[in-house]
């Protein structure tokens, strides 16, 4: 049977999910939108697209040092807005800040334990991002699995030629590398050079001043039919300036800034090329543990059950256990029988 694999940015899910519900409280749990809408769009995908394995990601704790050890300017647009906010908020909103950062905490804690019932997979590394983690495990299992891939890391398009479908949950439809061209004004396989050239303002990587990506097609119109190597750019760059001067025009400032930053070119491919994915020993033993059969014994419908009666989960959902979770059963089946196939060739073995 083939394997229809959902891997998931949790991190971003449950963010998602929190944000997006953070009005559900509960007598027992309190806030509970992310625990709840996160297995809800969960249990959606596994019967959208017949998944029978979830893989869910999580970033570890220090996540992003090694990119940070290349550019200290990394993420720290993140760290610079929290402190500024900080410095301009009341001690009442200081407060309620904290208290979200502990619900968004418990509730994370609790879709892990949750997952351990529902035999969905999950991972998470000390010093390693889960987009390293998702990169890995997409060059490791394309041709062994189908990948369904759900985040909105425009960053995970590096990734298509794998024949792996993302599932960007702004976008109608999942996204594969036949459709790209619908929905991005780029070719799939450029994903890549645009971030090298333009960097990424969410991640506070620096681009080539004066190439966005907007100004970066309108020189390259070809990003937007066939790959593009940035060498090839810059060689192309060179040939518009060098035009200009025999035309006795000036040469584009953009253009020059783009040949004379190999540098900043160098560091970014460092830091946004998924194909080389950064990470440590203990993240690559833990992602050879993903190929371990899982056992049941600790796992099981009545622990699940309890949990969600602790919580007050039915509640939320106002139906019985049996039909919330009976989606999932996909999953636990396949789990169960990789487990039933894994005995019998070792008994066949031994």
């Amino acid at each position: 049977m083939k394997i229809r694999t959902l891997v998931v940015d949790s991190d971003y899910l449950l963010k998602r999910s929190f944000y997006g519900a953070r009005d559900i409280q509960t007598s027992k749990f309190g806030n509970i939108g992310g625990l709840y809408q996160f297995f809800t769009t969960i249990r959606k995908l596994i019967k959208e697209h017949k998944i029978n394995k979830v893989v869910l990601f999580f970033d570890g704790e220090g996540g992003g040092i090694q990119r940070y050890r290349i550019d200290h300017d990394y993420k720290a647009n993140r760290v610079s807005k929290k402190w500024h906010q900080r410095i301009e908020m009341t001690a009442a909103e200081i407060h309620r800040e904290k208290l979200k950062e502990e619900s968004i905490l418990k509730q994370r804690k609790r879709i892990q334990a949750y997952a351990e019932e529902l035999f969905l997979r999950q991972i998470e590394v000390d010093d390693i991002e889960a987009d390293d983690l998702i990169a890995e495990y997409c060059l490791r299992y394309n041709n062994k699995e189908e990948i369904f891939l759900y985040s909105n890391d425009r960053d995970f398009a590096q990734l298509l030629d794998l024949n792996i479908t993302i599932i960007f949950p702004n976008i109608s439809q999942p996204v594969t590398k036949s459709n790209y061209i619908m929905h991005f004004n780029h070719h799939y396989s450029n994903a890549l050079v645009l971030k090298i050239i333009c960097g990424d303002d969410a991640d506070n990587i620096q681009g080539i001043h004066g190439l966005g990506e907007k100004t970066l097609l309108e020189h390259f119109p070809e990003l937007k039919f066939k790959h593009l190597s940035v060498r090839e750019i810059c060689k192309k760059a060179d040939e518009i300036n060098q035009n200009r001067i025999i035309d006795k025009k000036k040469p584009l400032k953009s253009l020059q800034n783009l040949l004379n930053g190999v540098e900043r070119l160098k560091t970014n491919h460092q830091l946004v090329n998924l194909r080389q994915p950064m990470l440590n020993e203990q993240a690559r033993e833990e992602l050879l543990q993903l190929e371990v059969p899982l056992s049941p014994e600790g796992r099981g419908s009545k622990n699940l059950y309890n949990m969600m009666i602790e919580d007050d989960f039915l509640s939320i959902y106002g139906s019985t256990f049996p039909n919330y979770v009976e989606p999932f059963y996909t999953v636990i089946m396949n789990e169960k029988q990789l487990l039933t196939e894994y005995y019998r060739n070792n008994k066949t073995n031994l």
